[in-house]
């Protein structure tokens, strides 16, 4: 983002592009191009790196070149915007980035909730990983770190993540236990609000850059591209072949079931993880998607792809034409009507539940649910554009025999909506998923972990809590933390700015008693570890987490490792010693094996 430019920058080699381009026809310079203000650039004798735009360049019409009264140019246009973004200490930023690490997604209602003709046993296969993640959370080690967030695509760890991933015997403490069993809770609620587990991720959508070069550096009005119609291109599964690529909102039947081409061609021009769509193809158009930072969920669970490309026979794109802004200087009053309007006519949720309502109902309407879409998206643009269709009363007759009725029973999962406030459960898709997600009861067994020793989160392993320093410690922490919940913060948000406040204060209050925070640590970790044993230990994490990982990586460091095989906790005696005794014999073991067979070869 710059000032009146935005978009995504896309990387591509097209300076490749015109050294093979010059060598197939040596007779042009096929890096000279001229920008949108008449001016001609050399791309690769210019150094040029970056390339942008029209579109890009939201107010580029305010930029007009200077000319003289012969009508040579003066100056250019993009001149005057680098003078002015130097002159005002203009800066450009980064919003979003691709991530270095793909975690898998989980599906929402609208996208599952059109596959109508789906079957019990279709249903049930798609919620398989939801269900073993379920039923996981309190026996397997990979599952419980997974959902307390303890992943490498997780790169902002707040501090009992981090103290889990230098000490997981944490897990074994009553306060973790907790934690999972709300999170098997949420879960539970999740999964019956159709947010399951599915083999997909989310990653930018990118036009066919190689036929972007063909227009640009060769000339070519109707560029080929690599791609052809109905084929994309997403390295992310270079094995899978065919992909159903969704985007939200999800209201109709959008989705885009396409043929996956990763081959050695390709992959020399198209570097990153996005989704690279055909030029030929009205993928565009189902999705409704730009190409300036969306992204698209691209699903490659086979299951999944096959009952949507069932469920998207005969189905086309949605088009009608949109209305757009009339130009209008910007004033207090422009910005006033803007805003009023907004606030009175731009409410897209209300449509989108009552399509919702549809798709749920004992007779799915598909021509009310297209025009509610249609509705949905002039009402997305109603703050811009000021226009909004009206319906005919014939329409909207139509529509409300299904508008007025409550919203679907998996509401009560969804949007916490109370058994008054929603219809009788039906076989509709999502009703379903409340006999399918299970919501067992956790018994914690043991999942391989060394018993859990809290004196490890301790810099001071012998602390005496009884006396009058470490008493009024513990008085003022425990009178801080009934408090906090007096104080307004969202559930399950303690990373949240206000809860950040909060718990800043919480401390410095704390060491105003104790200016020795170390000290302060050791007595609140004995008396909530060792004497309270208590399940809910937030408040001490989230105002001493720093102080506490810090300990960890300290006693782990100089007392302990992990065996590099199984896992478990070891004594550290040398810097050396990799494996515990059990692993260790059974490496030499297998070592012995090996050197034998090698000496029977020779």
């Amino acid at each position: 983002r710059l000032p009146w430019i935005k978009g995504l920058l896309a990387p591509m080699p097209f300076d490749k592009f015109i050294e093979q381009a010059n060598h197939n026809n040596p007779g042009r310079n096929h890096g000279l191009v001229t920008d949108i203000y008449g001016k001609q650039w050399d791309v690769l004798k210019d150094g040029i790196e970056v390339i942008f735009t029209k579109s890009q360049f939201k107010m580029h019409k305010f930029y007009a070149n200077i000319t003289d009264i012969d009508g040579q140019i003066i100056k250019y246009g993009w001149d005057i915007y680098k003078e002015n973004f130097k002159k005002y200490n203009c800066e450009a930023g980064y919003c979003n980035e691709e991530e270095d690490v793909f975690n898998n997604a989980k599906l929402g209602y609208q996208m599952l909730q059109t596959l109508t003709d789906i079957t019990n046993d279709e249903l049930e296969r798609l919620c398989r990983r939801t269900v073993k993640h379920i039923h996981n959370i309190g026996y397997d080690r990979t599952t419980m770190l997974k959902v307390l967030g303890v992943t490498k695509g997780n790169t902002q760890k707040n501090y009992l993540q981090q103290a889990i991933e230098i000490y997981p015997e944490l897990l074994n403490d009553t306060y973790c236990h907790t934690i999972l069993k709300q999170v098997k809770r949420s879960l539970v609620k999740e999964g019956r609000s159709g947010k399951i587990d599915i083999n997909g991720k989310y990653t930018f959508i990118i036009p066919d850059l190689y036929a972007f070069c063909e227009y640009l550096f060769l000339g070519e009005q109707n560029p080929n591209g690599l791609l052809k119609n109905k084929e994309i291109f997403c390295k992310l599964y270079k094995d899978v072949d065919r992909l159903d690529c969704l985007r939200s909102p999800h209201l109709y039947r959008e989705h885009a079931i396409r043929n996956n081409v990763v081959d050695d061609q390709k992959s020399k021009w198209f570097i990153t993880n996005g989704l690279y769509t055909s030029c030929h193809d009205l993928i565009s158009k189902i999705l409704q998607f730009d190409v300036d930072g969306d992204t698209s969920l691209v699903v490659a669970d086979k299951d999944f792809v096959d009952i949507a490309q069932r469920n998207m026979r005969d189905v086309v794109p949605l088009y009608y034409n949109m209305k757009k802004a009339e130009v209008e200087l910007i004033s207090s009053r422009s910005k006033y009507k803007g805003i009023i309007t907004a606030y009175k006519g731009g409410n897209i949720g209300i449509i989108s539940n009552n399509i919702t309502k549809i798709w749920n109902s004992n007779d799915i309407n598909l021509d009310c649910i297209k025009l509610l879409c249609m509705e949905n998206n002039f009402t997305i643009d109603f703050a811009k554009t000021l226009y909004k269709p009206e319906r005919p009363n014939h329409i909207n007759k139509k529509i409300k025999q299904y508008t007025n009725k409550k919203v679907p029973h998996f509401f009560i999962y969804a949007k916490d909506k109370g058994k008054n406030e929603v219809a009788k459960i039906n076989q509709s898709v999502i009703n379903r998923l409340h006999n399918i997600i299970p919501n067992p009861i956790i018994n914690f067994k043991a999942v391989g972990l060394n018993n859990f020793n809290y004196k490890m989160l301790m810099g001071e392993k012998h602390i005496d809590i009884s006396t009058d320093s470490a008493l009024e410690i513990i008085q003022k922490y425990t009178e801080l933390d009934l408090y906090k919940r007096f104080i307004p913060i969202e559930k399950d948000d303690a990373d949240s700015d206000d809860a950040i406040y909060l718990y800043k204060d919480i401390r410095n209050q704390i060491i105003k008693i104790n200016n020795n925070v170390n000290y302060v640590v050791d007595v609140l970790v004995e008396y909530l570890y060792g004497h309270k044993h208590s399940r809910f230990k937030t408040t001490l994490w989230s105002s001493f987490g720093d102080v506490i990982v810090e300990n960890l990586k300290f006693n782990i460091v100089m007392d302990q490792t992990y065996c590099e095989n199984c896992g478990d906790l070891i004594e550290k005696t040398s810097n050396n010693k990799k494996y515990c005794t059990e692993c260790a014999t059974e490496i030499e073991k297998n070592s012995w094996v090996i050197r034998k067979r090698k000496q029977r070869s020779k």
